[in-house]
Parts: C-alpha cells; structure tokens; sequence
C-alpha cells in the first residue's frame, strides 16, 4: 500500500540527504585529518536516525486513497501544470553519486599509495561524469509533445472529447526478437482506458499511455505519473485534450503517437500520450472539435505519494547501511592503512549497489503499484 507524502516525512528525508552531504564533504575538504574522524561520523549518524525517523514516518502517513468527483464543468483549464521536479530524488542521486569518492577520500587520508590514488582517481571521474548525467533530472519532466500541447491550451484552443477515466492496464507484450527461433521477449507498457461519454456512438476506449519523456536514471516518469493517477482518479470525469497542431507531432513521431492529456473536473491534469489507432478517428473528422480555453482556469498534476515501499525497497535500504557500517572502522582508526582503503573501496561498492537496486527497480512492475492494474496479454500476430 502507497502512503501519502506528508510535510513532516519530507522533512525528515531532506535532512537526512543534507546530514550525508555533509559527512561527503568533511572527508573531501579535510581529507587529512587525523581519526578519528567525529566531522564524518556525527553527521552520518545524524543522516542514519533522521532515515529512520523518515521510514516510520512515512509508515504512519495516510494511505493514498481515491479523490472525490466534481461535477462537470463547461470550461477546459488554459493553465496545465506541469509535472513537479523529485526534490528527494535529485538530492538521493547526487548524494549516491558522490559517495564511493567520499569514501574513497576519507580512507585514503595523506595516503601515498598508487592503488589508492588510482581508485580515488577513477570515483571522482565517476561522480563528476553521473553528475553531469543527473543534470537531466534538473530539466522540464514533460516531453517535446506534452510542452506543445500545454502552450496551445495557453494560446486558446485544443482538441477535446468528455471521457471517464476507466481501467488501469498493464499490457504484456510477446514478440519475436528476429535474431533466432524460439527467441522472444515479453515487454510491459502502462496505460488507462478513457471511456467516452454524452452523445458519441464512439464506445470504444481511448487508451492514454505513459509518456516517455522524463527517463533519468532508467527511472520513467510518464509511467509513475500514470501510477499516481490511477491509484487517485478511478471513476473521475472530465476532458480529453489533444494539441491543435497535431498534425506536427504524428508527422514527425516514429510511432506516429500523438501527446494527450486528461484534465479532471476535480482541476488535475493527468500527461501522457495517444497511439494512432486511439486519437486517429478523433482527429481526422470532427469528433473532437476544437474547443476554447480558459485562461483564467488552472489544472495541475496530483500530489506525489511517498516512494517508500517496504516490499521493495527494504532489501536496499539495508544494503546502504551495511556501507555506512562498513565504513566505521577506518572512520575510527581502528584498522591498518591497507585495510581501510580495503574497506572504503566496499563501502563505496556497496553503495553503488544500493543505487542500481533503486534504478532497477524503477523500471520493474512491483514499483508501479501492481494492485492498481489489471494485466492483459497480448502477442505479436506472428505467434497467435
């Protein structure tokens, strides 16, 4: 069960990752100092129990439970937020990256040895190149598509069709790979079926699918956007926008998919995309009409629930503290030079590790709240 994010939790998580960067710095800046070395471990103590806190925290938050509907309205908002910017994931990724060369850093101290500076070396050039990666968390989470859709909302006019929002889908995917008999692959892709409402003959569903824009860290945002949606908005009513240029999108899109988005009566906004055989017979007649907009009317994007998930996650959690325990000793002076380089080249592995479980796990349908969504399984015509 997803639990709501609260001020309180956040806080707790924020100064967690502050107290880590702290210690990360204090084995940078002052990495000869004599142990033991109190300036690294009190601010990583601090970052473990503030963690803690955090994790009981977010246990003792408010499950994520369904919004109450709202009447239908007659106005489509002009103002479509966008997706916010993952605050405690930006500052996790920067914190994780730069840890295996704090580490490396504080075990070396003066140091001298050449296989200490060649692993110092190479966990600096691994912090500054995934740094530089993780600038991409920094930059807008909507698509090129998405972005055209939103300033055409601003400039007056979108596509538009009254939809309810209706099943969440996981839909598993079996094709051949080409490179061999017997060979296939099974993919996942997300999506929820949009039911068309008033006066349409048109009772097929509109399948709004996770976008791709916004992957960092093999982490997908269209489909953790979609996620939160369907955990909050089953049932809920309201407009269905496709960009008045879409003729510009499907030209120029390899899959010919188009940029839609969901805005709920309730005054949330809800990205994502079209496939051809979904926004094809809406956009080529007039079934989807042009409608005004209203620029004095605002929707944005649903709250984001906590990322915590015990099923998932604790495996991980426990990995990041058997690095930050690994990392004691030498901390303390309690070791030889040559075993503490020994262990602060553990304690920065293991906290890689950590990192890629988290990456991993992103992609995976366990992370995406997999009682939200009913399964269908579909195959390539070729193995029908």
């Amino acid at each position: 069960m997803r639990h709501r994010s609260t001020r309180f939790a956040t806080t707790l998580g924020g100064a967690a990752l502050v107290c880590s960067a702290v210690a990360w710095g204090a084995a940078v800046v002052r990495y000869d100092a004599d142990a033991p070395r109190l300036d690294i471990l009190v601010p990583l103590a601090l970052a473990a129990l503030l963690a803690g806190g955090w994790l009981l925290a977010v246990r003792a938050a408010p499950p994520v439970e369904p919004l109450p509907v709202a009447p239908a309205r007659d106005g489509i908002p002009g103002k479509l937020g966008t997706i916010r910017r993952d605050w405690g994931y930006i500052g996790a990724a920067y914190v994780t990256a730069w840890a295996p060369f704090a580490a490396a850093r504080a075990a070396y101290g003066e140091g001298g040895s050449l296989v200490g500076s060649a692993y110092c070396g190479l966990t600096l050039l691994f912090g500054v190149v995934v740094s530089l990666y993780a600038i991409g968390l920094l930059t807008d989470q909507l698509g090129a598509g998405q972005r055209m859709l939103k300033e055409d909302a601003a400039s007056g006019g979108v596509h538009a069709v009254r939809v309810r929002f209706g099943t969440a889908v996981r839909e598993e995917y079996r094709r051949p790979t080409g490179t061999g008999v017997g060979s296939i692959i099974t993919t996942s892709s997300y999506y929820v079926d949009l039911l068309p409402e008033g006066d349409t003959d048109r009772q097929q569903a509109i399948r709004l699918q996770s976008m791709y824009a916004g992957d960092n860290f093999r982490i997908p945002t269209g489909e953790k956007h979609l996620s939160y949606a369907a955990a909050q908005l089953s049932g809920h009513s309201g407009w269905l926008c496709w960009p008045t240029r879409w003729k510009d999108i499907a030209g120029t899109d390899k899959q010919r998919s188009v940029s839609a988005a969901f805005v709920t009566d309730t005054g949330r906004v809800v990205w994502g995309q079209t496939a051809e055989q979904d926004w094809e017979p809406w956009l080529r007649g007039a079934a989807a009409p042009v409608c005004r907009t209203d620029s004095a009317v605002a929707a944005e994007p649903l709250a984001r629930p906590s990322r915590f998930r015990p099923k998932v996650h604790t495996r991980t959690l426990l990995i990041a503290a058997i690095a930050a325990l690994t990392a004691v000793p030498y901390l303390l002076g309690a070791v030889p030079y040559k075993l503490g380089l020994a262990l602060g080249a553990a304690a920065g592995i293991l906290a890689l590790v950590a990192a890629a479980r988290l990456s991993v796990l992103g992609v995976q349908k366990q992370n995406l709240d997999p009682e939200l969504w009913t399964v269908r399984n579909e195959s390539h015509p070729s193995l029908r």
